[in-house]
């Protein structure tokens, strides 16, 4: 089954835009405005779109991150026409290609307008949503909620989040990591972006996974899957319950994992860099739990299940390397 199309505008929300636009037209007639008024009166869910709409106008400032060409060329219009047009308050034009924007790509919109949140290594940060829904960021991450048309969309854009969700069948829960895409079905899940890959953890509920054009994926209560780096989904398969989440409760497990990979997960959560000099020990696999916030700790852990030397050779370098 293909999802909805993604943060579509409902038609009160267009005519709102529309009328936002109007109304501060150099043209707007007093007829205009009565005829915007009868408007507002005929539905309460007129008068919430245009209230979102006016939010929406005062959020425009993220727009000049990616539409500032735009708006510049608006500008740049206004001060050289030699029409009637050139007398049109330059307002006018970026209220208008905002409108034309949030009709055409509402989901650009909503990110640019969103709400940012970030993690420095070792931080952690819980956001509660309007909706009653939570988000709990992990160490090293960049996430941003939408804030605007009651969407429910989150975009991860680096690092690792936990989710618990509020259900609501009329307005999905949305989790946008790179060219993949988790819905919510009611549910609790963590989410973790590697580079390019993305792993998602299902700890209750269901979750539906897709890319642009591809059919959902369903992930239920004790599975995972995610995207590789071209963005292609993954297969479903039994994850570990006891690592899912694991980091809300200070620990990281792995089972059966590179050492490489074991001290890059290590590296998101302290200031510091490993030196592997012996490239065979790159592949050593290991199984354990390590702590989140006790470097030294996860250290001797490693030191004593592989039998490797473990060097500081200054408070941010270590280097590991085979015994003789």
């Amino acid at each position: 089954m293909n999802s909805p199309a993604p943060n579509a505008l409902s038609e009160p929300q267009r005519q709102a835009l529309r009328w936002l636009s109007r109304l501060n037209a150099a043209t707007c007639s007093d007829r205009d405005r009565q005829i915007f008024e009868d408007w507002l009166a005929e539905a309460p869910e007129h008068a919430e779109a245009y209230l979102q709409a006016q939010q929406f106008w005062q959020q425009l400032g993220g727009l000049t991150d990616v539409a500032g060409a735009r708006l510049k060329d608006a500008r740049g219009y206004v001060q050289t026409a030699r029409t009637t047009r050139r007398r049109r308050n330059t307002t006018l034009l970026a209220l208008a290609l905002a409108a034309g924007l949030c009709v055409l790509q509402p989901e650009l919109v909503l990110k640019l307008t969103s709400q940012s949140y970030q993690t420095a290594k070792g931080e952690q940060t819980a956001i509660n949503l309007a909706d009653g829904s939570r988000i709990e960021l992990n160490t090293d991450s960049d996430l941003r909620v939408a804030r605007l048309f009651g969407s429910r969309t989150v975009w991860l854009e680096r690092g690792e989040a936990w989710f618990d969700v509020k259900h609501d069948g009329a307005h999905p829960f949305e989790v946008i990591a790179g060219n993949g895409r988790i819905r919510d079905v009611g549910t609790r899940f963590n989410v973790s972006r590697d580079g390019d890959n993305t792993t998602v953890e299902v700890e209750e509920g269901i979750v539906a996974l897709s890319r642009d054009g591809s059919p959902e994926q369903w992930v239920k209560a004790g599975q995972q899957s995610g995207f590789d780096a071209e963005g292609r989904l993954r297969p479903v398969h039994a994850g570990d319950s006891n690592a899912a989440g694991s980091w809300r409760r200070g620990l990281l497990i792995f089972k059966r994992q590179t050492l490489s990979d074991v001290l890059r997960q290590l590296a998101r959560y302290h200031q510091v860099e490993f030196e592997l000099p012996d490239a065979k020990l790159q592949s050593l696999s290991v199984s354990g739990r390590f702590s989140t916030s006790n470097l030294d700790e996860s250290l001797n852990t490693l030191a004593n299940g592989l039998d490797v030397k473990i060097t500081r050779l200054s408070p941010m370098r270590v280097s590991i390397e085979a015994r003789r």
